[in-house]
This record gives C-alpha cells, structure tokens and sequence, in this order.
C-alpha cells in the first residue's frame, strides 16, 4: 500500500478520494470554460456542484489529517494530506472572492491552472490505491521467485519498516521514496522533480569509469532509474546488481513493474540483503567466472543513506577478491602437491578416527588456541599456568614454540601441505600427542603418530569421496587461509564455550614473523616478508602493526568465521597482536585468574579420545581400498578418450568451412566423448582439484560456446575452450597415475600385518 500502513478504518476513506481525485479534475477543466464566456445559468448549477465536491474533498482530507497527526509511520502521508487541506482552503477563499466581484475570468484561471494543479499535484502524491500496489507487489514477487530466487528469499517473509521508508512520488508522477538515514534524518532517494534526469545527469559523469568494461558492479538498487540509464547507454555491459537494504526493494515492488525492467537490464547477478555470507559468497563466485574488466560503482543516494555500510562493501568485495587471488595461486601451485598428499595419506587415514565421536565431550570448558606470533612469547609463563585450567590447542607451527618453552599441548592441530611445515615437524617428538590433522596434511609428517584423529575441510571432495565419508561427517571451514580457522572450529565442535587466542598476531608486530622456536623460515625469508609488507592494521593497543594482502584476508576471515557463534564468547590475548572482530581483548592473566577454580587432568582429551574414537571397520577400509585401486583403469580410460577427441578437434576448424553438416556431427561425437570424460570418478574427485585454474577458464567461456550458433565460430570455440581443457588434463595424467601407484603401494604395505594375521 502506498508511502503508507494507514489505520484500518482510513483506508477505505483515502481509497475513495484517490478514485474521487480524477471526477474532480475534470470537473475543474470543464466548469471552467463556462467563465471564459458570459455567464450563463448552467454555469452557476455545475459551480456548485464543484463547490460541493470540494467541500467534501476538504472535509475527507482533515479527518484524515488529524487521524494521522500522531502516526510516525504516515509522517509524510500527514505532511501532504494537511498541506493540501491548507492550500485547498486558501484557494477556495481566493475564488470565492474574484466570484464575488465578478472577475469571471481570473476565477476561471483559478479553478483551470490553480485548482486544477492542486488536486493533480495530490493525485500524484497519493497514486494507486490499495488494490494496484497489491496486486503488482504480488506480480512482482512471483517474477523474482521465478527469476531471481535469493532476491525471492530476501524479500518474501520481509515487512515493511514505515517508520522508516515511506513511498512517495516525484512532480512528473515517478515513484520516490523517503527515507531515514543511519544517522536519523529524513531525505529523499531521489529528485523530487524528475528523476530520470538525475540519473541522467549522473550516467553523463560516469562515461570515463565504464566505457570499455565489461562487467559493472552496482550498489543499490533503488528504483532502477540509474540502472535503466545504464542499460540504454551500455546494453552490452554485464551487472551485478546488490541492494543492501530490502526495504528500499519492498517499496520498490509496490511501485514499480520489475519484470520489464530487469529484462531491460544486462543482469548477470541480482543480490539482496544485508548478510555478511551471501555477499561474500556472491563476490567469490563472481571473481570466479567474471570476463574482462570490472567497474565498481554506487548510486549517489547510497553515499549518504549509509555510508558505513557502503564502504564495509566495497571493503569485502576487495577482500573477496584478495582471497580468491590467493586460491588461485595456490591452486596453481600446489595442486598437484595437495593431491598426492591426499593419496599418500590414505595409508594412515584407513587407522585414523574421525572428530565426529568427540562431540561436546569438553563440554563447558576453555580452549586456549595459541599462534606462532612473536606476540607468543610474552605469554609463555601464562600457558604454564593456564595448562591445568584449559586446553592448550597448538595450531600448527605454533607447537615449536610451545614445545621449545616446555609447554606440552593437549592438542595440536596441523593443515599445512608445503614443505616448511615438514622442516616445523620432522624433529618434535609428538608420537604421544593428540594430534588432529586433515588429509591435506604433507603426509611425512604422520609417521609415527600414535594419537591422531581426523578433521575434514569442507572443500577437501576429493578425500571426502576416498574415504565414503557420509553426510553425518562434521566438515570445517576451508575459508580462512590458517590453520587457525579450523582449530577454533574444532574446539567449538568439542563442546569448549570460551575460546582464547594468544599468539594470533596476524600481523607482524615486531622484526620478527615468529616467535622464538620456529626454525621452518629462515632469518632472510622473515625479513623480506616483513620488508614486503606495506600496508597497517590496528592492533589490540591502540597502535599500528605492518601487515600484507595474505595476512589482511587472514584476519578478515578468522573475524567472519568468529561471527556464525555469537553463542561462543572469543578473547584475544595476543598482546601485540591485530584486532580480531568479533572478540574482546584481555590479557591472559586476567583469563587465568577466572578459570582458577576450574581444573583440567592432563590426560582428559587423550582419554575421551581413547574411550570413544575407533578407526574405519574392515568393510570401510575395503572399500576405501577398492576406490583406490579402480583409480588406475579410470586414468587409462581418460586418456584414451581424450586421444581420440584430440584427433576429431585437430580436424574440426576445416570441417567447419567445407562440410559444415559433418562438422556438426562430429561436435556432437565430441560432446558425447567429453560426458564420459567430466563424469568420471577421476576426473570429478580429483583432476579437477588439480588444474582448478584451467577448469575456471573452462567455465567462464563455456556458456559463449554453448550459445555460438555460427558453426564456424562454434568450431574454433570447441578447439579453444574443450581443446585447452583436454590439453590440460593429459598433461597431469602422468603425474597422477604415478601418485596414484605410490598411493597403492602404500596402502598395501600398511595392510599387509593386517593380511598376515
């Protein structure tokens, strides 16, 4: 319902006035010809009918007035009901005189121009009545369940704040809106005159920033008039479209037809709503798959309804972009890597016990989660003390430090696949340790370890698939680039409902990268990062810390993850370290002397470990066994395929100029041996997390393959787009049948003692 919620009983009487407003203008374009001649007696029979109908209109309209007087929520419904009223009255009074010294003339001015605008001006400001805005608010949301359905979600159990937003139209008869800013003062979304010919205006500025792009990332929504501009300008320019604020689109979707709209628009994307998780998902995938160059834009309106918000998203679209930055590289780099970790390790996966039987068994305790930061060090005496009172979880390279000062962890957590963390493990004696790690894990570093337990990341398919993990398997975040993530995850998981970080700089709050007991870097490797690291964020006193892009999305990310347990109450303790969102500083001191009532046996996690953890049975381990020996036939098959597909795409281009009937045919052969290829067991498990930077080249150009009608064009996109991937493939084929036959061999040397027996 219009710029309004209206008491029950008012709105039957406004939606009569609305319907009474149009019978009235006209009746003021007509009964004032008849003053423009000699007056005849119809003339004063048809003026008093008007009279009688303004009356009635000014009547109807101060009874409203004063219903509404004190009614926040119709605030501005009041402004234009009473102004009306006042002017009505004024005017009235005016005519009543030039009728009264017969200035026929001017009266019929009056009631044609002045009268006349009043009530077309009060038409405009009231619009539709409660049926219209209904039935195409319903129409509305049926087309973005249809089309747009995380917009659908968003909006269909939402309710309209009229205390806040109240929907209104411009002079031309444009839906508006006015609105309280986050600092509590009224405006307008847009020109009250014309708003087209602000967004206009602002389109003529905007030429430099888009020209040339192909994708444009716009914040806010609105009405759609700057995007409309947009379009009509730019056509071909792809946009992502987020509205922070869905009750700017509820009053969007009373106003205004989004269907022939957004069919207007060149929408890639449409995202409403102000969570930190879809955002940052919907930024990720668009990285992911976004062609060509990107701009990055706001409507003006935005800069002031909010601007806290608007600069926390563009903040988190340039750390999305960081973050996948960096899986990029990592993928690029250590793909490979990762995979043969991952088979290795199956050898001791098939005696490891998952985490998923020590749920809340450290129910109501501490968990302390301690870094490798330089910060580390000002704390050790505390961990001392703090041991019998808490959980000491070392989370990965951390354990060198803690070992290195005589603290023994009740848990130490590792995820790391490089090299260094290998040189951070090979020489501490663990063998007796609790030792939580994932199969991503540089498989040298588990020989020997006698007290493992398993942890799954979410995005590990490959070893979820390996080892038939079912859907009960608890699966930690992958989002944070630190172990650190994980580590609080599993604590939570474990039942600690109070988790303390110490350690946890990142940041480098001194000269040094680490503290005192890592020896997995060297002196110059610590301080070109250091060196290298421009940027600032504040830190837990007040001060400055140097940081890197790697370290910054870190830190974003832990803060993200903090935030999905507000039921879990986080300490930073690290003294020097950065700010973390989402927890409270406190020295560690202060922490033990609340928890030094509490006692924690030395043993007690090594105990619920022993007393509810078991291995895979026989059967499982079988079957994992199984899978992997399968693996070799699957690769032999691959490449087979992709041979013969290479030699149908060697031939296609030509075929394409001189048989093009042939050529089609053949496309399909090809796409019929490329099904068999993407939807085998190898490739869907693993050769896809091994090249994962040419499967997104794949499939951002995949839908202008699937699209391109030309047969000769759609030829030469089968040979760049299918060709490239298959090229890819074959080259990692070797390096996968090699580790995949290790992987078999080591997992029969594991197995044989069991054979024997």
């Amino acid at each position: 319902m219009n710029m309004r919620s209206v008491h029950a009983e008012i709105e039957p009487l406004l939606d009569e006035i609305i319907a009474f407003l149009p019978r009235v203008l006209e009746a003021c374009n007509s009964i004032s010809e008849y003053f423009y001649v000699p007056v005849q007696a119809e003339a004063w029979t048809r003026f008093s009918e008007l009279l009688q109908g303004l009356n009635d209109l000014y009547i109807a309209a101060n009874s409203i007035g004063q219903e509404l007087a004190d009614r926040e929520e119709d605030a501005l419904l009041h402004k234009v009901i009473t102004n009306f009223a006042e002017q009505l009255a004024h005017t009235f009074t005016e005519l009543n005189r030039l009728m009264d010294e017969e200035e026929f003339i001017q009266a019929a001015d009056c009631i044609k121009y002045e009268l006349a605008e009043l009530i077309h001006a009060l038409a405009i400001k009231l619009g539709e009545d409660k049926e219209g805005t209904e039935r195409r608010f319903a129409a509305n949301l049926a087309y973005l369940e249809r089309h747009h359905p995380q917009v659908h979600h968003v909006l269909k159990s939402a309710r309209p704040d009229y205390t806040r937003y109240q929907l209104t139209y411009a002079s031309n008869g444009s839906p508006n809106l006015y609105l309280r800013t986050s600092e509590d003062k009224w405006m307008y979304l847009y020109s009250n005159y014309e708003p087209e010919h602000e967004a206009g205006r602002w389109l003529d500025t905007m030429g430099d920033t888009l020209t040339g792009k192909t994708n444009i990332v716009v914040y806010g929504f609105g009405f759609g008039y700057h995007l409309l501009q947009m379009a009509r300008t730019f056509p071909k320019q792809q946009l992502i479209i987020y509205e922070p604020d869905e009750q700017v689109l509820l009053a969007a979707m009373q106003a205004i037809e989004l269907q022939p709209l957004l069919e207007a628009l060149n929408v890639e994307l449409f995202i409403a709503g102000w969570d930190k998780t879809t955002r940052h998902k919907t930024f990720f995938h668009f990285v992911k798959y976004a062609k060509g160059d990107t701009a990055l834009v706001s409507l003006p309106a935005y800069d002031r309804v909010d601007p806290q918000r608007k600069q926390q998203f563009f903040e988190d679209a340039l750390a999305a972009v960081q973050h996948f930055e960096m899986s990029a590289v990592t993928s690029a780099f250590y793909g490979i890597q990762l995979y043969q970790n991952r088979l290795y390790n199956l050898s001791y996966l098939l005696n490891t016990p998952s985490i998923r039987n020590m749920k809340d068994r450290l129910k109501g305790h501490t968990a302390v989660v301690v870094g490798s930061g330089p910060s580390l060090e000002k704390d050790i005496e505390n961990l001392k003390k703090i041991r019998d009172h808490a959980f000491i979880i070392a989370a990965g390279t951390a354990t060198q430090s803690l070992l290195h000062f005589g603290i023994k962890p009740h848990l130490v957590v590792s995820l790391d696949f490089g090299e260094s963390n290998d040189t951070a493990f090979k020489h501490l004696d663990l063998d007796d340790v609790p030792f939580l790690y994932s199969p991503q894990l540089k498989y040298t570093i588990m020989e020997g370890k006698r007290k493992p337990m398993l942890l799954m990341l979410e995005n590990d398919y490959t070893s979820i698939h390996m080892l038939g993990l079912d859907k009960e398997e608890p699966l930690f975040t992958s989002s944070t680039p630190s172990v650190t993530g994980p580590a609080i995850e599993a604590a939570i998981y474990m039942g600690c409902e109070q988790i303390v970080l110490t350690g946890q700089d990142l940041s480098y709050p001194t000269e040094s990268v680490y503290a005192v007991g890592t020896i997995h870097v060297t002196e110059d490797e610590s301080k070109s990062a250091i060196a290298s690291s421009k940027l600032l964020v504040e830190n837990v006193q007040g001060g400055m810390n140097r940081t890197n892009n790697a370290m910054q999305v870190t830190l974003n990310e832990i803060g993200k993850l903090l935030g999905k347990y507000p039921m879990i109450r986080f300490i930073n303790s690290s003294q020097l370290g950065a700010k973390i969102e989402n927890t409270e500083y406190q020295p560690l001191d202060e922490v033990m002397k609340q928890l030094a009532d509490v006692h924690v046996a030395s043993e007690l996690l090594a105990e619920a470990m022993a007393a509810h953890l078991r291995p895979f049975d026989e059967a499982h381990k079988a079957a994992i066994t199984k899978r992997l020996l399968d693996m070799p036939q699957q690769v032999e098959t691959i490449e087979a395929t992709l041979k013969r597909m290479k030699q149908k795409l060697g031939g296609l281009q030509a075929l394409s100029r001189t048989k093009p009937a042939k050529c089609h045919k053949t496309m399909v052969d090809i796409e019929e041996m490329w099904e068999t290829v993407v939807h085998n067991k190898l490739f869907e498990y693993s050769i896809a997390f091994i090249i994962t930077n040419d499967i997104i080249t794949y499939e951002r150009n995949l839908s202008e393959l699937v699209e391109e009608k030309n047969v000769v064009r759609k030829a030469d996109l089968f040979c760049q787009v299918v060709g490239k991937l298959a090229e890819a493939i074959l080259e990692c084929l070797p390096m996968v049948a090699a580790i995949v036959n290790e992987a078999i061999h080591r997992v029969e040397r594991q197995r044989q003692p069991v054979a024997a027996e």
